[in-house]
């Protein structure tokens, strides 16, 4: 049998979710990661040992110019996503940059150009669009059968102890951007204006708990609530969603999975819809969100279902909530620049 040629991927960024992106492309038959790095040079060694990675990279800059490298995957801290990404694009490699796709609007708007420039595919890490869910909603609202949407209300929550890890992010971007850009996704116009309100309980500053209402082009109203405060010993994933369109209504609610492990020291509900892992391998979301990626590079072809562009306008609308929780004044979108 021929065997298929296989896309040569580097990994930047070594930490959980950067396992979670390893674990599942060494799962696709036709990929090959050839080459990893990470800050911290030990925690790459030991996961190029663990997955059996050829190599391991001295830094980022190294391992975007090896020529065994035809795409890079970006899953460093929230704030370093811009260097990595230019990084790749100069020596022509096409990258996959996790969420959000920066922090700051200027950087994402400097990666657009770079991928503009090179001609390669910047995909941004949008995960909902590729849950099963999610995705059912999306073909209810687009088929026509909810009627016009009305409105979108979106909740996700996390216990407490994650605030203390991703904290150096601000609470919109870390977590509530994933349904800023199902709320874009869904609805198909820009957002208007935000509202937002937001409390800080923990030491170290940053918000701990957000609500904000999104006013769009054609008149829906989106509400987001989002915070770190669920108690430690609370189910992962307070995942929520309703749409309410004229004729039907759709809700997700991805902690009632179907699935509850009862303990002597509490209660687990374990991930089946974003990354679940079973039999050493990943599924789910994360792995479409991937295999949607390498395709792509592969067979030449441009994303549609998920864009640079779609990335950055959620950017936009995650930095207007935060500006109208700090300003506590509503913002008009088009202002963020």
């Amino acid at each position: 049998m021929k065997q298929l040629p296989k896309l040569r991927m580097g990994l930047v960024g070594c930490g959980a979710f950067g396992e979670s992106h390893l674990l599942t492309l060494t799962g696709i038959p036709f990929v090959e990661v050839t080459v990893v790095t990470d800050v911290l040079s030990e925690r790459a060694r030991r996961l190029a040992e663990r997955y059996k990675v050829a190599s391991v990279s001295r830094d980022f800059r190294e391992l975007c110019s090896r020529e065994d490298v035809d795409a890079v995957s970006v899953v460093t801290t929230e704030d370093q996503h811009l260097e990595p990404v230019l990084a790749a694009l100069e020596h022509n490699k096409h990258v996959f940059v996790e969420k959000p796709l920066a922090t700051r609007l200027r950087d994402g708007e400097r990666m657009l150009e770079a991928a503009g420039k090179a001609d390669r595919i910047l995909m941004p890490g949008h995960i909902l669009r590729f849950e099963t869910k999610y995705a059912t909603v999306k073909e209810q609202i687009s088929s026509g059968r909810l009627g016009r949407v009305v409105s979108i209300y979106a909740r996700r929550n996390r216990p407490k102890w994650q605030g203390t890890i991703y904290k150096r992010t601000p609470l919109v971007l870390e977590t509530a951007i994933h349904d800023i850009d199902t709320m874009l996704w869904y609805i198909g116009r820009k957002v208007k204006s935000v509202r937002a309100y937001d409390v800080s309980i923990a030491p170290g500053g940053g918000a701990d708990l957000t609500w904000a209402v999104l006013r769009f082009e054609d008149g829906t109203i989106g509400v987001l609530e989002t915070m770190w405060l669920l108690p430690d010993k609370t189910p992962f994933l307070d995942d929520v969603l309703q749409v309410v369109g004229t004729s039907g209504i759709a809700n997700v609610d991805i902690l009632n999975s179907g699935l509850t492990i009862w303990r002597d020291d509490g209660v687990e509900v374990p991930d089946v819809s974003y990354e679940p892992r079973l039999r050493g391998a990943v599924s789910g979301a994360l792995r479409e969100e991937l295999m949607y990626f390498v395709l792509c590079v592969m067979e030449g072809r441009t994303p549609t279902l998920l864009t640079a562009e779609d990335g950055l306008e959620a950017l936009r609308v995650g930095l207007a909530v935060a500006e109208s929780a700090r300003s506590d004044s509503d913002i008009q979108v088009a202002q963020i620049t």
